[in-house]
């Protein structure tokens, strides 16, 4: 892969990473409903949502989150 190819993929990448949207667990919490507590348990335990640690921090893509809980719903009639 030639520098230009790299440097092309690299920008792409973090443009793709900036239309992304993060959350904390209190905002995982708040929209989604889901306990602060077993998140951090998940975490630890190495199951669950998927998270980003970025500067010390624990960060949520809330749209990767909905998807997953989306997905996983079960029973109910089709919308």
């Amino acid at each position: 892969m030639s520098d230009t190819e790299r440097t092309r993929r690299a920008n792409q990448s973090a443009a793709d990473l900036a239309k992304r949207r993060f959350g904390s667990e209190r905002d995982v919490e708040r929209i989604f409903g889901i306990p602060r507590r077993t998140l951090q348990k998940h975490r630890i335990l190495m199951k669950g949502l998927p998270f980003y640690r970025y500067c010390g921090k624990i960060l949520y893509d809330l749209d990767q989150v909905e998807k997953i809980i989306r997905d996983s719903a079960s029973g109910g009639a089709a919308a």
